[in-house]
């Protein structure tokens, strides 16, 4: 697998529907074989990364290829992969509805009565931890421990999945029913 153009590509398509941009968010996926993590790099527009400006990352993260700096999100990447053995990929963003909760410290309770409360039951907010430190994903074993989705107290959203697709796809499902959520609450 070419991990640093499938990295490129799902950045792409995750700067398409408006999750990331520029200054916020990250994609990464790691070779289990290896350890190496492919990640993207820091202040880039997402739509335009090509597969050698994407950063690899050796197990003793050092930075070992990419013309980019790592970004400043990999302690948070590297923390999701220890916590979860059965992952492939790592999607950071900050989405409204779900970073809206992440602001709000408030864990976001999917209905027990929708299918997607099998999905992703309770969705914990993390404590607020500095960005770029190791502070950002304190707890984050727990709140992914049978879960895709975590928030981050005070900044945004770490989803995990099998590939960049299961992570995005998990992701864009949280936030759509989180928006929903937001409009029943409205309706009076």
């Amino acid at each position: 697998m070419n991990y640093a153009a499938t990295v490129a590509k799902f950045s792409a398509i995750a700067e398409e529907k408006g999750f990331v941009n520029s200054f916020e968010g990250n994609l990464s996926m790691i070779d289990r074989a290896s350890g190496n993590i492919y990640i993207t790099p820091s202040h880039k527009m997402k739509g335009l990364l090509t597969e050698e400006m994407i950063c690899v990352v050796d197990s003793s993260g050092r930075q070992i290829g990419g013309t980019g700096k790592k970004s400043s999100e990999f302690f948070l990447h590297e923390a999701a992969y220890a916590a979860r053995p059965d992952i492939g990929a790592v999607f950071h963003c900050h989405s409204p509805y779900l970073t809206a909760y992440a602001l709000s410290y408030r864990d976001f309770v999917t209905p027990e009565d929708t299918f997607l409360h099998q999905i992703f039951g309770t969705i914990q907010c993390l404590p607020f931890g500095e960005h770029g430190t190791h502070a950002i994903h304190q707890g984050i074993e727990e709140a992914l421990s049978g879960r895709p989705v975590a928030l981050l107290g005070g900044h945004g959203v770490v989803c995990v999945g099998e590939d960049l697709e299961d992570a995005i796809g998990l992701l864009e499902a949280a936030e759509n029913f989180a928006r929903t959520v937001a409009l029943k609450s409205g309706i009076k």
